[in-house]
């Protein structure tokens, strides 16, 4: 990533396909929790990036729970009602320009 990315906060296209491939995942199991691990399977991706992807992109689209008896110690995500992939890119589109105003100033 060169520094003007960082500076204009542009998304790069790696990880802009493995958020979309996360959120297809996500939309493809509905209502049920996932775990990150379970993330990482299915899309062919490490839990830990899958864990920073979710973090950094898809805070606001989806739903976390902790602590599901008896793994005290997982997160559990799964989509918000309403979200799709065009809402969470738009989403996406809209913080960038943000982040590239801000980061002007």
């Amino acid at each position: 990533m060169s520094i003007e990315d960082k500076k204009e906060g542009k998304i790069r296209r790696d990880e802009l396909k493995n958020v979309v491939k996360i959120v297809k995942c996500l939309q493809e199991a509905k209502d049920t929790w996932l775990w990150y691990r379970e993330i990482g399977r299915r899309c062919r991706m490490d839990h830990k990036t899958v864990s920073r992807l979710i973090d950094k992109y898809l805070r606001q689209t989806v739903e976390v729970q902790e602590g599901v008896p008896p793994f005290m110690k997982i997160k559990m995500v799964r989509i918000k009602p309403g979200e799709s992939i065009r809402t969470i890119l738009r989403y996406l589109s809209v913080k960038q320009k943000i982040e590239s105003v801000r980061n002007s100033l």
